[in-house]
């Protein structure tokens, strides 16, 4: 079951975040599903770092990106909703901006030495002598 949770932040991070930022943006007009996964990005990076999972992290930003390009295409809408951009370019940039809170969360879960063990789930922060 401890297996399973340390997952957990790699099943969040595939979820096609953009798309579903996208959509929601188109269809209610609403940009909460960009603030959602703003936060969500910082707390995603801060885990990744914290757990010692930065190659899971890019894993999930890659295939995150790839469900994101597949989905948009089923809106041809969008090509005159968002105009001037092309919708897989948005993706293609917002996925990439994205990429930057989850920067900040990896930089302070660095800054701050917080280790997070896989086996009996500890949360430790080291002193590395500052």
């Amino acid at each position: 079951m401890n297996k399973q949770l340390y997952r957990l932040p790699l099943m969040l991070s595939i979820i096609p975040f953009v798309y579903l930022s996208l959509w929601l943006d188109t269809y209610f007009q609403s940009v909460l599903g960009f603030f959602f996964s703003l936060v969500l990005a910082v707390l995603l990076g801060f885990y990744f770092k914290a757990s010692g999972q930065l190659r899971l992290w890019v894993l999930g930003n890659i295939v995150s990106t790839l469900i994101s390009l597949v989905l948009q295409h089923q809106h041809p809408e969008w090509h005159f909703y968002y105009q001037p951009f092309n919708p897989s370019w948005l993706v293609l940039g917002l996925s990439l901006l994205y990429l930057i809170p989850q920067l900040f969360g990896i930089f302070w879960a660095a800054f701050l030495n917080i280790r997070i063990s896989k086996d009996d789930r500890k949360i430790s922060v080291h002193k590395n002598g500052r």
